[in-house]
């Protein structure tokens, strides 16, 4: 069965060179304790940096066939406006290299510069129309600020027009939320990493976004970051606390329809049977998609995990292939 892994990693030196001097100049800040990881020597750099032999090896080793690749995070979003826009580029030509080089085994998900919204729109249009990207990825806020405020309805826009699936990838939780979770170090992917992305969705969902971009398709890694189990009492909720007059607008539909008809998910980092099966019973197993998080965690394991749930051959092979091909129109 083809296998497609659609939240894998790399980074260019541009990117990663500026994020460890800041780790090692500045006070703790999780986003570059996150960063640090990948410090000079250690496996995860030479992974991270290699579009190449080692990666493509891996893969072969695995049954991966495919890898829908994106910066790590916090991507180009810690730099100035003017700096991160430039590397969004370089990066976006970077990896549509690799593409070309290997146009059966990679796919790509462009990187943009939320802090200027206006270019950000130019390169996510540049990326999905002239250099063959399958979908653009951000992580999750910039600078505190998220994307359902309507200074960056521009990059929505762009997405909706350009059919782009927007991946909407985690970071340590914004400056408003991050206070509690400090003590005892859970503002990583323990705990803070799905907060702040399920957040970001709501966030988009109670804006009414999707009223305004009924098009739009956002895709939610590690296990749809739990939104999906919420669905009965998300509905009840926003029904039963009505909002002061003027505070949240009127939405159209119910928040599950929006989760039900605009977002995907991905099994990164849970490819836990248990897991996946209830995203199937809540979404459907068409908006279901198969990932590993490369190089983050174990390809061999993430597949073998996958390969051992109790599932239909039919909803396996959509989960694996077919809603990524379908989804991010990556050529079957």
């Amino acid at each position: 069965m083809r296998r497609i892994a659609t939240e894998e990693a790399f980074v260019i030196p541009e990117v990663l060179g500026p994020m460890l001097d800041r780790f090692a100049s500045e006070p703790y800040h999780p986003d570059l304790f996150f960063w640090s990881k990948a410090a000079e020597g250690t496996p995860l750099q030479r992974r991270l940096l290699d579009l190449g032999d080692e990666r493509l090896q891996i893969m072969d080793e695995t049954g991966v066939d495919v890898q829908l690749i994106g910066l790590a995070s916090t991507g180009v979003q810690m730099f100035d406006a003017d700096t991160g826009t430039a590397l969004a580029t370089l990066a976006n030509d970077v990896l549509a290299e690799a593409m070309r080089k290997h146009p059966t085994r990679y796919a790509g998900l462009a990187s943009f510069a939320p802090q200027d919204p206006a270019r950000a729109a130019k390169e996510i249009e540049r990326a999905m129309t002239q250099l063959g990207y399958n979908g653009v990825i951000v992580n999750s806020h910039t600078n505190g600020d998220y994307l359902d405020q309507p200074r960056y309805w521009p990059i929505l826009e762009a997405c909706e027009a350009t059919g782009a699936p927007l991946y909407i990838h985690p970071r340590a939780p914004s400056p408003q939320m991050i206070a509690p979770m400090l003590d005892y170090t859970l503002e990583h992917a323990i705990w803070g990493f799905q907060a702040e992305t399920s957040l970001h969705a709501l966030r988009l969902i109670a804006g009414g976004l999707f009223d305004r971009f009924p098009k739009l398709t956002v895709v939610l890694g590690h296990g749809g970051e739990g939104l999906h189990y919420w669905l009965p009492r998300l509905d009840a909720m926003w029904a039963n606390f009505k909002a002061p007059e003027g505070k949240r607008p009127t939405l159209e539909l119910a928040p599950s329809d929006y989760i039900r008809r605009n977002f995907a998910v991905t099994t990164s980092g849970m490819n836990w049977g248990p897991s996946v099966r209830f995203a199937i019973d809540a979404l459907g197993a068409d908006r279901v998609m198969f990932a590993i998080d490369y190089p983050f965690v174990d390809s061999a394991l993430s597949v073998q995990q996958m390969d051992a749930i109790a599932i239909s051959a039919e909803d396996k092979a959509a989960i694996y292939h077919r809603n990524a091909e379908r989804i991010f129109r990556i050529k079957p």
